[in-house]
């Protein structure tokens, strides 16, 4: 009889994974939620996404840096898919690359 292999599928967090990238490629990040600001110019992971989770909304973010045209993007936690968690940024902005070439997060 043969080793029975795990099926099961893990399924990485779009927005942590985003989050992750964006700060190691230098990024800073802005987070607002209905037109209130969480955070301005951060760039400390854990509080980034304490500030994300830290709401039962969606969290529109900004991303900014130097020599760089800033992004966007609106997170949406509750849609439970990686591909619905980012949602709205621009056409071949940071966040839209990023997410193509990781299948949102999914793909190294």
């Amino acid at each position: 009889m043969s080793k029975w292999t795990s099926t099961s599928v893990v399924i990485k967090s779009a927005t942590e994974e985003m989050v992750k990238s964006a700060l190691k490629d230098g990024w800073n990040f802005e987070l607002l939620c209905d037109g209130e600001h969480l955070c301005k110019f951060n760039t400390d992971f854990d509080n980034i996404m304490e500030h994300i989770h830290s709401v039962d909304d969606i969290v529109e973010v900004h991303i900014h840096k130097e020599g760089e045209k800033s992004d966007w993007c609106n997170i949406i936690l509750h849609n439970g898919d990686p591909d619905c968690e980012i949602s709205d940024c621009y056409s071949k902005g940071y966040i839209d690359k990023w997410s193509d070439r990781t299948d949102f997060g999914q793909k190294s």
